[in-house]
């Protein structure tokens, strides 16, 4: 009996050196996200911001949308894409995105993301004629961060703010 016990283990472990180690090897991105507000605050006789939870935000506030990404894999992950919708009821903040990898924006809800200078859309003048127009901050519904490179272990934060209406 034995014997037998220890011919199985021996080709089982015969089958997992045969198996190609990438197989093992992967890349795992989580992503989570933080809303909040910068308050003043008294620290020491001194007036500082400090960020708080995002709750019973009001008109005209600002939100600060911060995504956290790990790679807990085993593996380098490539061209990492993070995006996030602009939240109903609010406006992107012209300037706020993190310069991190490629920064794309979409006017029409994530199906499309183009640079800036290359997001626009076509409007009918009075005269019919079709007129192009660059789209303006305002208009963003999403904001898009494609990330070259997140090796083994490594990790970052991406973030942008909004203006609520």
């Amino acid at each position: 009996m034995k014997r037998n016990i220890s011919l199985a283990t021996a080709t089982l472990t015969l089958m997992l050196a045969a198996l190609p180690l990438a197989a093992w090897a992967q890349p795992k991105v989580t992503i989570s996200i933080k809303a909040e507000k910068e308050v003043s605050v008294t620290a020491k006789g001194k007036a500082v911001k400090k960020r708080v939870a995002a709750k019973g935000v009001q008109p005209g506030e600002e939100i600060i949308y911060t995504l956290n990404y790990v790679n807990s894999g085993t593996e380098a992950a490539k061209n990492v894409v993070i995006s996030d919708p602009v939240p109903a009821g609010t406006q992107y903040i012209p300037g706020s995105a993190s310069e991190t990898g490629e920064l794309t924006f979409s006017i029409d809800k994530g199906k499309t993301f183009k640079k800036p200078t290359l997001l626009t859309y076509e409007v009918k003048a009075g005269t019919g004629k079709s007129e192009k127009k660059v789209a303006s901050p305002d208009e963003y519904t999403d904001v898009r961060w494609t990330i070259p490179q997140v090796p083994a272990g490594g990790k970052g934060a991406v973030s942008f703010k909004v203006k609520v209406k």
